[in-house]
Order: structure tokens, then C-alpha cells, then sequence
């Protein structure tokens, strides 16, 4: 059997027993309240998935498609997805990511009558984005939004790309299609637009958590990311024709749901405010639209969804980026360790690095690469190996103990440029012991001792 969204809640079930929550009771995602049952959760330190199985579509009728939230809101869980087992550091997923992003998998194109995800086929009038749950977010939000990914294949063929943008919704056949200046989708779209093309676009409304995982990863524009969720998944993924486009344009057989429509050359509308990743809202701005063409479904597709600038969608973001970003650094400075995009940087501004330094210039060749491959990284934090980048306890420590303040910071103008009023500054700490020596011994629990007293605590 193929790995799909359900398979995954499955197998979570049977192997950590408590760690979804089925709810039964109506919550209203129209009013708020998935987010707002998740806050509650967030507020009570229980990092659990929720199935929301009753909930009303939004045209206010019951739906017949539940909602899935935080496959990604414990490293656990997703080591879990990535068939890792129990984990004992969290630098291990991180790592196993890096390995994944350059491997290259394999695809298996299926007929649409093998294909779960065209078990229910709407075209026409009967494509109407209001049969689906439309989460409204954050309190201030303009509309409801779909948050999960969008996929396109470039205008000449020969790839696929995978991004995270959220639609909003407009009219019963009409959304948003937020491909901001860094994604790939608007170089895509661009791409069309000079060939004054309508340019296909689906939007994949429920896979495997592996899935993705893998569309999160930091690859170069050109990469094929179907076969990277191939790699991420560890088997083959199965493809089927698209209803609109046919063989030209082949979607997940294995999703729950998918929105195929059409950007139209030129075509804007307004989007924002959105309560996004660093917790604010999104201005209002300009974005192309999707025209919806067909919406195909499993019977009972669940759609997936998080609540924006939580841990669930920090980790989905920051875990295969330090991946990424360690295989990159690890070409200038081998002797990396570690690597962890803070929750206190909301997984994307503030970076902390673990290296065993060869030659005092290794931290500032670190850290300058992270600004590089991370256009919202403001900080990075270098440490000595001896120092738990994911305990932020420890890293603070060293700042404090080991860093100059008149020699170990840098502070780099005009690096960054994605959101303006985030600033363009970086800086580089640079919290690691001089090569030289001449630096105290650090405190140590006498190593037979702690293992003596471990049978305590067992």
C-alpha cells in the first residue's frame, strides 16, 4: 500500500497511543475555532495532532471532508514520518534530511481509475471551493485561507515544483495564488506570463507529512520535487493524469484532495491582512488568482491545515531547512555539528550553530552562509561543540560566558531584502573559545557518578 495521509494517522495510533486526538464535537473553522481549539492545546504544553471530524464546510453545511492539524508540531513526530523511530537528539532529524534533499526517487504513473485521489471528480459549476472546510485563522484575518501546498510544472516541461503558499478564498470558483518574490511559483508564473500563457497549477490539499517535508527543503529552482517527495516518502510516488490537463499535467494519486485551476496572465486581486509565520499580519498586497477547473477527491479526503506562526508550522519550515543549510555549510566548514532555527526566531530569524572550529574564521563563514540561503535569518549564534544548539539555555550560556562584546559581534548592512520592515541587518555572535587557549575549564558532573545514580530515575 502506497503512504498516504491516513496510513500515517494509522500507524501514529497503533505506535504512540494518545498522540491524535479525534474530536467529535462540532467545531465551526468558519468562526475561528480550530485554531482556537489548538490554542488551547498550546496553552496546556500538549503537543497532540487533532483530527476534527466534524466540522461545517464553508458554505456553513455539514463537511464531508474532516480537518488534520500538527503532524509537525513534535520532532518526533516528524522523525515519525520519515520512518525513523524513537529519536534521542533532535539534530538526528535534521540530519536525516540532509540526506534525504540530495537523493533522487522514482515516480510510478497510475490510470485515474486506480487513483484514490479521483475517487470523486467535480468539474464545472460543480468545482465549488465551498463544499471544502476554509479555515479562518488569526482574529484579524481578511478570509478564509487554505494554507498547504501548490504544485506546477514549468512552461517548458521538464519539472515539477512544490511550494507552500496559501490560497485565499474570493468567489466559489476564484482564489488567491500568493506566490511571493522568493518562490519558485512566481518565477513559474512569471515564466507563462511572458508567453502570455494560462499557467496550470494544482493545490494538494492532504498527503503524507513526508511529502510535505520534502517540498520544504531548500533545493535550486529546476529540481524536480516530485522526485524529492519520492526520496522523502522512500518509495516510489504514484502520479495519475490530471482531469484538466491529462498526461500533460500529472498530480499525487495518493492525496486527499486536489484543486486544479489556471492562472491567467496579468490577472490580480488583494489578499491580506493574514496572520503569517513571525506572527503578524501580512499587509495588503497584490497576488495572481486561481481560476478553480476541477476539484477531485477521496471519499472522505481530509484536508490538511496548521495554524500559521505556531510550533507546527515552524518545525514543517525550520527542520528541512537546517538540512539544507548544514549540507551547504558543511562544504566551507567541515567540522559542523549542529544546526537549529530557534522557536524564539519563529523558526526562520535566528540560527544556532555548533562547529568544532579548525581556524578562528570559521564562524563568520558559517553564519554568512546561512544569510545567504536564508532570506530571513537576522542572527546567527556560532558555538563550540561542546554546546546543545536545541537548548537555547545552553547556547545563552556561552553568549554570556564566551563572547566578547567588543570583538565577537559582527554586524552586516544590507543582506537581507524579503520583508522590509524586518530590516535588512544582520548579525554574527560569535560564541566559540579562541583557538589560542588560555580560556577555564568548563564544569563537569563526574561522568561514573551520573551513570551510577541513572537506575533512579528508570
Amino acid at each position: 500500500m502506497a503512504k498516504d495521509l491516513r496510513s500515517f494517522i494509522a500507524l501514529e495510533e497503533k505506535k504512540r497511543p494518545g498522540s491524535i486526538i479525534r474530536e467529535k464535537n462540532r467545531i465551526d473553522p468558519n468562526q475561528h475555532e480550530t485554531v482556537a481549539y489548538l490554542k488551547h492545546l498550546d496553552i496546556r504544553n500538549e503537543p497532540k495532532m487533532v483530527l476534527f471530524e466534524n466540522v461545517p464546510a464553508l458554505n456553513g453545511q455539514s463537511s464531508e471532508y474532516p480537518l488534520f492539524y500538527n503532524p509537525w508540531v513534535t520532532r518526533q513526530y516528524v522523525a515519525d514520518s520519515l520512518d525513523m523511530g524513537d529519536i534521542k537528539s533532535y539534530m538526528e532529524v535534521s540530519l536525516e534530511v540532509a540526506k534525504l534533499e540530495v537523493q533522487k526517487g522514482t515516480v510510478e504513473v497510475i490510470a485515474p481509475s486506480k487513483a484514490p485521489v479521483k475517487e470523486i471528480v467535480l468539474t464545472g459549476d460543480k468545482a465549488d471551493l465551498r463544499m471544502l472546510p476554509m479555515p479562518m485563522h488569526q482574529k484579524d484575518d481578511v478570509a478564509p485561507y487554505h494554507t498547504m501546498a501548490c504544485a506546477m510544472k514549468s512552461v517548458n516541461g521538464d519539472f515539477y515544483d512544490i511550494t507552500f503558499t496559501k490560497n485565499r478564498y474570493y468567489e466559489p470558483r476564484r482564489m488567491s495564488f500568493s506566490a511571493h518574490k522568493h518562490h519558485h511559483l512566481e518565477a513559474m508564473t512569471c515564466e507563462y506570463e511572458a508567453q502570455n500563457k494560462r499557467a496550470p497549477v494544482i493545490v494538494i490539499l492532504g498527503h503524507h507529512p513526508a511529502f510535505y517535508l520534502s517540498t520544504c527543503c531548500m533545493t535550486p529552482y529546476g529540481n524536480n520535487d516530485y522526485l524529492t517527495a519520492s526520496a522523502f516518502l522512500r518509495e516510489p510516488l504514484r502520479l495519475t493524469p490530471s482531469t484538466t490537463w491529462g498526461e500533460d499535467f500529472l498530480v499525487p494519486a495518493d492525496a486527499e484532495v486536489i484543486i486544479e485551476g489556471e492562472v491567467p496572465p496579468g490577472a490580480r486581486d488583494t489578499q491580506n491582512p493574514f496572520g503569517e509565520i513571525l506572527g503578524y499580519y501580512q499587509e495588503v498586497m497584490q497576488v495572481p488568482v486561481i481560476e478553480v477547473t476541477a476539484i477531485t477527491a477521496r471519499k472522505n479526503g481530509i484536508v490538511e491545515d496548521f495554524w500559521p506562526g505556531h510550533m507546527d508550522h515552524w518545525n514543517l519550515g525550520s527542520v528541512p531547512k537546517e538540512g539544507s543549510v548544514y549540507n551547504i555549510i558543511k562544504r566551507n566548514v567541515p567540522g559542523i555539528k549542529a544546526i537549529h532555527l530557534a522557536a524564539s526566531g519563529c523558526g526562520r530569524c535566528i540560527c544556532y550553530i555548533s562547529i568544532k572550529k579548525e581556524f578562528e574564521n570559521e564562524p563568520n563563514k558559517a553564519g554568512m552562509q546561512a544569510f545567504v540561503e536564508m532570506p530571513n535569518l537576522k542572527l546567527a549564534v556560532i558555538v563550540d561543540d561542546d554546546i546543545d544548539v536545541f537548548n537555547e539555555r545552553e547556547v545563552m550560556w556561552a553568549v554570556a560566558t564566551r563572547v566578547h562584546w567588543d570583538k565577537d559581534i559582527e554586524i552586516i548592512r544590507e543582506v537581507q531584502s524579503f520583508r522590509g520592515w524586518l530590516g535588512d541587518t544582520v548579525a554574527i555572535i560569535d560564541g566559540t573559545i579562541p583557538l589560542k587557549g588560555g580560556w577555564p575549564k568548563r564544569n563537569e558532573v563526574h561522568p561514573e557518578a551520573f551513570e551510577r545514580v541513572a537506575k533512579f530515575f528508570k
